[in-house]
């Protein structure tokens, strides 16, 4: 497995620069929530939206490389089915703008990958769920999903470009974690997990069935860490100098419409391509400029907690659930205590009674935020029904 730890390193640097000048290091673009997969868990719940069209996106990219991004993050949907992504990336490159490829890698044939490489694509992201086909592609809803994806991560391997898995991890596959591990780390692929069921970005309830039970979660967790040998992070109260996450910060997501959000969890509008330029969103949202002003020395109730070197934060998530990105659900402090019994677990270390009681209960997910209004189709109280956005 590729060793990318100097390339790690070097990113960290380059993120404080840019950081420091105010500037967006990554723009992740969604050209399509169209897909050929049809995944249970996906958190697109609305995948006909409406689309930029080619010119639209070419003026976005130029844009974007005005503004100082350094790579453009491809993803859908499917990213593939769009007919002009060949000529969007290729446009992107001419500008010496990098790109990393989030797909589902069972449209990518030896052509596609030598042409995703020529065009400086630095990384190919593939979801993966299971090596058994009657569970991966169960999740997917396609026969012969988990097959088309295997070879398209062979092709991209072979036209050189990194490949990173993310294995979601279901209630049916949880033993099978350190396999998947062993399996792409010999293929030579990075591999990551996730135990994160995602709310659909209306913010609806509907996919809190597909989370773990609690002592598969820690399960997992500790099949994770002892595949992976991760440690925990820093308490929150060491790094309370720093920010939650790069969302609006370095990174910016931009929805197939031209809306422009934090990051593709963040679903929060900061404003419209086809409405302002980039730039004048970049520098006159207000939303933006609450996101960026909060940092985890605002956090102050979590300081004392003894879980937040396990907690994962995500300002996108609580927002979604609370309707303020500054609120934790109950659910992520779930989370926490079940990575901490899970780190008991793998490394044998023992936190106090003093530590766990800093960590507040386990109260699971709580309903549907009433504040939440998903930008791209907005729901109708009275039925659930989508109505697209006025004038779009």
């Amino acid at each position: 497995m590729l060793d990318r730890s100097p390339y790690n390193a070097m990113l960290a640097v380059m993120r404080k620069a840019w950081t420091a000048e105010g500037r967006p290091m990554f723009a992740h673009l969604d050209l399509t929530y169209r897909c050929d997969l049809d995944c249970q868990h996906c958190y697109l719940d609305e995948k006909h939206g409406p689309e930029m069209t080619t010119s639209e996106w070419r003026e976005t990219i130029a844009q974007l490389a005005e503004a100082g991004v350094m790579t453009l993050v491809w993803s859908g949907g499917e990213v593939t089915l769009r007919p002009d992504f060949a000529e969007l990336i290729a446009y992107a490159a001419s500008l010496n703008l990098f790109a990393r490829v989030k797909t589902h890698a069972g449209n990518i044939d030896a052509a596609w990958a030598e042409r995703l490489y020529a065009c400086k694509t630095s990384q190919l992201d593939v979801s993966v769920y299971s090596l058994r086909p009657e569970i991966h592609d169960e999740l997917t809803r396609r026969p012969g999903s988990l097959a088309a994806t295997i070879a398209g991560i062979r092709q991209t391997l072979a036209a050189r470009i990194p490949v990173r898995v993310v294995c979601y991890v279901l209630r049916e596959a949880v033993e099978e974690i350190p396999e998947i591990f062993r399996f792409f780390a010999a293929e030579g692929c990075e591999v990551v997990f996730s135990t994160t069921t995602q709310r659909d970005l209306s913010g609806s309830n509907k996919l809190d069935s597909l989370e773990l039970s609690r002592t598969d979660m820690v399960r997992a967790r500790q099949l994770i860490a002892l595949a992976e040998g991760t440690t925990r992070g820093r308490d929150l109260a060491e790094r309370a100098d720093t920010v939650p996450c790069q969302a609006a910060r370095t990174l910016v997501y931009i929805s197939p419409d031209g809306g422009v959000w934090p990051c593709i969890t963040f679903p929060m509008t900061l404003g419209n391509l086809r409405e302002q330029t980039f730039a004048q969103i970049w520098r006159e949202s207000e939303a933006r400029k609450s996101v960026v002003a909060w940092t985890n020395a605002d956090r102050t109730s979590c300081l004392s907690c003894s879980g937040s070197g396990f907690c994962t934060f995500c300002p996108g998530d609580a927002y979604k659930t609370t309707g303020d990105f500054r609120k934790a659900p109950e659910h992520f402090h779930a989370e926490a205590r079940a990575r901490m019994l899970a780190y008991e677990g793998a490394t044998g270390t023992t936190f106090t009674p003093e530590q766990w009681a800093s960590v507040p209960e386990d109260a699971g997910r709580p309903p549907e935020a009433d504040t939440f209004v998903f930008p791209i189709h907005k729901r109708q109280r009275s039925g659930g029904a989508r109505v697209k956005t006025p004038g779009r």
